[in-house]
């Protein structure tokens, strides 16, 4: 089949079913890319048929159907609107010039087609059998959504198209093996609203003709109705009585013949590619210019089966068969064996055939069949070759500059389908670089450079930074080949880029081992803080594959979180980076170089940032940091999702805080999701702890004390409960509670 069929079907199934679906089917195909006027195997049409029905749940004759009445509305809107409305002025004329199309318009465009045959039966009650010869087996389907398309568009008529007989083998009349069709093509209403009135048939025009037919004309001929096979049968036997007279039967006189006043040497001039000959098959008589090709022609006792070779239509050349096919286009080769020896190609003839009632003779009227300057030099054939009056100079003539116009069409094609190509293989490459872009510059800011905009660093009042590291790097550079340092940071940064994408912050730059983020820019975002610290966890937990490679020991990192304004901007022209600028990034430096292994160092700031997420926090103490001072800093412990396990916390210390022994325990306060733990004076925690009121156990941030004492590290710490409905005091904590030893 030609790629203007498969081209079509593709088309078909992505307007009723939608894109995806058509990328399902030719996933499975192997092949969706068809060049209109390329020739392919039957095969992979016939693949796609059957990975369609899988896939769509629908049956192969109603895949067909669909493609059979889009084929229609397709060539209504390629052009072919105005050949369509000329070939017959109602259906049955219609359909009896569809093998004449086939054979002589799509075989000139197509030269490569296997046409199949139509002939058409009328029926006494009005309906129409439509025979149906093709070498495809199984496309019955197509024929009956092409009819009901041609009926409904062309003709405003609504039919019923239903199969009555489907033979697969050898049929009589056929001399290969063809599937024949017979279709019954019942007429239900006429006189409809016209499609197409806005200058095209929009979808909502042609969906319903193929939804009205799914399903619906598979019909068997034992299931027809008794007085519909008796019309058939009835329609059958008039029309053999009417058509075939017998031999002797004259209905004409001598004084009718002699109205003919053309002599046989004129006539023979005038059409110099005639046959005539009789029911035996016995030619009587030849044109001149089929004389000369052919000298055998003049003997006696020449039959057609002796000169010729039936190409069109494939039938068995007798005359029963002739008078069934009369209305059809008839193709004859001369058979080269009889041809003179200087031709190398043989000549076909295309005409019809014509019953001479009164002389009992047929006159096959013909010319051959040339297509293009071509086709006549090949056979050492001129212009004067053909009678002036014949038409196939002027086909000739017309086909050459359509000849061009098809070939520059498929080169189009070719090319058109090598763009596409390109362009995808265009954008899977625009995909890399993007990626690439992308991972140098926040999108955001790589999208206007790409565009030629020219882009400010700008203040964000409010983002969260983090810096990791990972512990003993120095001596494991020192101990480790380079390479094997390079692999293990390679996978420790391909685990925490993954994370980059999974908790929305961007990753900044990595420096040796230190690895920054940030969250809240280039787009702002209130919940900087909590997808930082939610990134935080991840790292600590994510690395405990990762192992050193010289003592597989498990690599160790610190985190150090801090949160505060910063400038941010592209830098440099070559090779431009986004930096960020500003104390906030010096002071969560200092929170990752003054923290310890394993934990999320975070400041004050970074704490009052996190709302009420779940996270738990535990309070480190004042800390001496390089460059800043003195600062109150935590640890962030853990993320709990669930509120009940807060509850059940607070359940459990309510008892009597007497046993408690810690002398260095000060006071520790639980607020919402968090746990902050302070270190003060048993008096400083009475005086200095406010007073709830009822709000479920929130103390908000702006009212914890704050923290000045700096004398020793605690080595053991201990939680204290803040009721919702009142103040608790720090001896009414139980040890059972206690968090301990994590300094």
């Amino acid at each position: 089949m030609y790629g203007i069929i498969n081209s079509n079907l593709r088309q078909s199934i992505i307007i009723m079913f939608g894109e995806d679906k058509w990328q399902e089917i030719w996933k499975q195909h192997g092949d969706s890319i068809f060049n209109q006027f390329e020739n392919y195997e039957d095969q992979p049409t016939y693949d796609m048929i059957e990975s369609a029905t899988k896939i769509l749940k629908i049956s192969r004759d109603d895949i067909w159907q669909l493609f059979g009445v889009h084929w229609v509305v397709w060539c209504m809107s390629s052009g072919y609107d105005a050949l369509f409305r000329t070939l017959g002025k109602n259906l049955e004329d219609f359909l009896g010039n569809l093998d004449y199309l086939h054979s002589a318009y799509m075989k000139t465009m197509y030269p490569e087609m296997v046409v199949p045959s139509f002939r058409v039966e009328k029926l006494t009650d009005g309906d129409i059998l439509l025979h149906y010869y093709s070498n495809r087996i199984g496309v019955c389907g197509y024929v009956s959504g092409s009819v009901r398309g041609v009926a409904r568009i062309i003709f405003n008529t609504e039919v019923e198209v239903s199969l009555v007989s489907s033979v697969s083998n050898n049929v009589s009349e056929i001399t290969t093996t063809k599937a024949h069709y017979i279709f019954l093509i019942h007429f239900l209403e006429y006189n409809l609203l016209p499609l197409g009135e806005r200058g095209y048939i929009s979808q909502d025009e042609w969906i319903p003709i193929f939804e009205a037919s799914k399903g619906a004309f598979r019909k068997k001929l034992d299931q027809c109705p008794l007085s519909k096979m008796e019309a058939i049968t009835l329609s059958r036997r008039n029309g053999d009585q009417s058509k075939t007279p017998s031999p002797n039967h004259h209905q004409s006189s001598v004084s009718d013949v002699n109205l003919l006043l053309v002599d046989k040497m004129t006539f023979c001039q005038s059409f110099p590619y005639h046959v005539v000959f009789d029911r035996r098959m016995a030619i009587r008589q030849a044109g001149d210019k089929l004389k000369a090709f052919c000298k055998d022609i003049n003997f006696e006792n020449v039959h057609m089966h002796d000169v010729f070779d039936l190409v069109h239509p494939e039938i068995k050349l007798t005359c029963d068969n002739i008078r069934k096919f009369q209305e059809l286009i008839f193709m004859l080769n001369l058979k080269k064996e009889i041809m003179h020896s200087a031709l190398s190609l043989t000549i076909c003839l295309r005409g019809q055939m014509i019953w001479m009632r009164q002389q009992q003779l047929f006159l096959f009227l013909c010319s051959p069949h040339l297509t293009s300057l071509k086709d006549l030099t090949d056979r050492m054939m001129h212009f004067t070759d053909i009678s002036p009056h014949d038409i196939t100079r002027d086909l000739i003539l017309f086909n050459q500059q359509r000849i061009a116009e098809v070939e520059l069409s498929r080169q189009l094609e070719q090319k058109k389908e090598e763009l596409r190509g390109l362009m995808a293989d265009l954008t899977h490459e625009k995909q890399k670089t993007d990626s690439l872009l992308y991972s140098m510059l926040p999108k955001e800011i790589a999208n206007d450079l790409r565009e030629g905009k020219t882009t400010e660093a700008g203040e964000y009042n409010e983002v969260t930074v983090l810096f990791s590291d990972i512990v003993g790097f120095t001596d494991i550079c020192s101990r480790c080949k380079p390479i094997k340092v390079v692999h293990m940071l390679n996978d420790l940064y391909s685990i925490f880029d993954e994370l980059t994408n999974e908790h929305n912050v961007y990753k900044v730059e990595t420096i040796g081992d230190a690895y920054m983020v940030v969250g809240g820019l280039p787009v702002p975002s209130e919940s900087h803080a909590i997808r930082i610290a939610e990134f935080g966890l991840s790292q600590l937990g994510s690395i405990s594959s990762l192992k050193t490679p010289d003592t597989q020991e498990p690599i160790n990192i610190r985190v150090g979180i801090h949160t505060g304004p910063v400038v941010a901007g592209v830098v440099g022209s070559k090779m431009p980076r986004y930096c960020l600028f500003g104390d906030t990034v010096n002071t969560a430096s200092r929170m990752e170089s003054h923290g310890l292994p394993g934990k999320i160092h975070i400041s004050e700031e970074v704490l009052k940032n996190l709302g009420s997420a779940g996270f738990v926090c535990q309070y480190r103490g004042i800390i001496q940091v390089k460059g800043k001072g003195e600062m109150p800093t935590y640890f962030i412990l853990e993320r709990r999702d669930s509120a009940d396990e807060l509850v059940v916390i607070k359940e459990e210390i309510q008892d009597s805080v007497d046993e408690v022994k810690d002398p260095v325990f000060k006071e520790s306060v639980v607020w919402n999701d968090y746990i902050v733990r302070h270190r003060k004076d048993t008096k400083e925690a009475d005086d200095g702890l406010p007073e709830k009121e009822e709000q479920d156990g929130v103390v908000p941030a702006s009212q914890i004390p704050s923290v000045t004492d700096d004398h020793e590290k605690s080595t053991e710490l201990a939680p204290v409960e803040v009721s919702g409905k009142k103040k608790t005091p720090a001896h009414s904590v139980t040890k059972k509670s206690a968090v301990c030893n994590l300094l």
